[in-house]
């Protein structure tokens, strides 16, 4: 068995290097899905480019299932593999596979049961409802490889192989690229067209992760599974603030969606679209380093290396600052631009979407150190506060201000909801950072 790269040294650069594959893996997902919805918003129409963040609740709901057993399950088996328990770390993990296979099964069963009933709460109207389903049914049908795609990428950074993981997301999206312009521009396939290539491309890094974690010469491997149900309890404890968060998400684009039609009707859900779009890529930047950096907490927590903790946070809260930085930077610079290539000669939806880009930008300056926080809980296996973190930040935060901002500014109050959160949840996250983790309750464990 070869010396896991978790254990090596690390300063801000190596640090930054070894969590880069991670940021690219994520930055790419989240481009090819934008590439989605400027094919369907340029070649279909925009009603079936709104239907698609219609359904977009219940596909976060499925990324975050996946996630949470990535998540939640790779810093518990990091800590082991620190701990030199790695036939433990292999059944533990072989377990956390099959448990999610189950779990999308009974999903894919729910989801076409009740399709039309989860469609219409989602507020699916009469124009955008038979765009919705096209595009829902067809993610159901490859939900099996959705959700290994979110398991496995976390587990490749704790096998040590971050790079692994960069190479399968590449490979997917290069190629729901290439067959979003074969079945929308070739075919005329629609929004259909879409959705197959987003199964077909989520098959490839699922097939990847198969084919790694079945050498046995790896440091992470499947093997005949010692059933221990404990580990999927921890597992989804520690990683319910990755659920929660996209849940969150979900109830958040839900809540977005039925305020703008209320008030815009389909088009404000149009524009509502453009921006959760451009969010899902500048939260991967940010998402990407922390979760990159999170196995390396989670192994030298486990092999009591105090030290090496300190020195990565400091660093990683440093690093986070300047990418905070130019990410409101390059949102303020190029907003113009990446409105235009959604809304095309749509004046209309240009000028709302525009006033939303604009306001959204400035709540990249802190949102970058609130999901480090939120990771370092999760690393430190401390899942339950990360998860009450998200929990007052969506259900105590940004619900009540979407349901009652625009009550007195119209419009304005829907964008100002997020950026308003996530400066006030900096400060609470900060509060119980300096309690649990900068006092070092947690870190003296090491």
């Amino acid at each position: 068995m070869t010396e896991n790269n978790l254990a090596k040294n690390f300063n801000a650069k190596t640090l930054f290097l070894f969590a880069l594959p991670t940021m690219i893996m994520m930055l790419f997902e989240s481009l090819y899905s934008i590439v989605d919805g400027i094919f369907v918003a340029r070649l279909v129409n925009i009603d079936a480019f709104a239907s698609i963040n219609i359904v977009m609740p219940a596909i976060l709901f499925f990324m975050g299932t996946g996630t949470m057993f990535g998540v939640g399950g790779s810093a518990i088996i990091a800590k082991k593999m620190g701990e030199k328990r790695h036939k433990e770390a292999n059944s533990d993990f072989s377990v956390i596979t099959i448990v999610l296979l189950v779990i999308s099964l009974i999903d894919i069963l729910i989801g076409f049961v009740f399709m039309d009933e989860i469609l219409e709460w989602l507020g699916a109207t009469e124009i955008l409802m038979p765009y919705a389903k096209s595009y829902f049914q067809i993610i159901l049908f490859g939900l099996l490889v959705f959700m290994g795609q979110f398991l496995f990428q976390s587990f490749f950074i704790v096998a040590g192989e971050p790079k692994m993981g960069l190479i399968a997301v590449l490979s997917a999206g290069f190629t729901n690229i290439i067959l979003d312009y074969i079945f929308i521009a070739w075919f005329g396939m629609g929004i259909e067209g879409a959705a197959y290539a987003t199964v077909i491309s989520s098959a490839i890094p699922t097939v990847i992760g198969i084919a790694f974690f079945s050498n046995p010469k790896r440091t992470l491997s499947f093997t005949l599974p010692k059933w221990n149900f404990k580990i999927i309890a921890q597992s989804s404890i520690n990683g319910s603030s990755a659920l929660v968060n996209f849940l969150a998400t979900g109830v958040i684009a839900f809540l977005l969606n039925h305020a703008m039609l209320r008030l815009l009707g389909e088009l404000g859900v149009a524009a509502v679209t453009i921006i959760a779009y451009t969010e899902y890529l500048f939260n991967s930047l940010f998402l990407g380093y922390c979760v990159g950096i999170a196995p390396i907490i989670s192994f030298n927590f486990g092999a009591k290396e105090r030290r090496k903790i300190e020195h990565i946070l400091k660093k990683g809260f440093i690093t986070i600052a300047v990418l905070s930085l130019l990410t409101v930077f390059m949102m303020l610079s190029f907003s113009f631009d990446i409105v235009k290539i959604f809304s095309q000669d749509n004046t209309a939806l240009y000028d709302i979407a525009l006033t939303g880009f604009i306001i959204f930008a400035f709540k990249y300056l802190l949102s970058g150190a609130n999901i480090l926080i939120s990771v370092l809980f999760t690393s430190f296996s401390k899942g339950k506060i990360s998860t009450l973190i998200a929990f007052i930040r969506t259900f105590g935060l940004i619900v009540p201000m979407i349901l009652l901002l625009p009550s007195y500014v119209g419009v304005y109050g829907v964008w100002l909801a997020m950026p308003a959160s996530e400066f006030i949840i900096f400060f609470v996250e900060m509060f119980l950072f300096d309690k649990i983790i900068k006092s070092r309750k947690i870190i003296n464990q090491a």
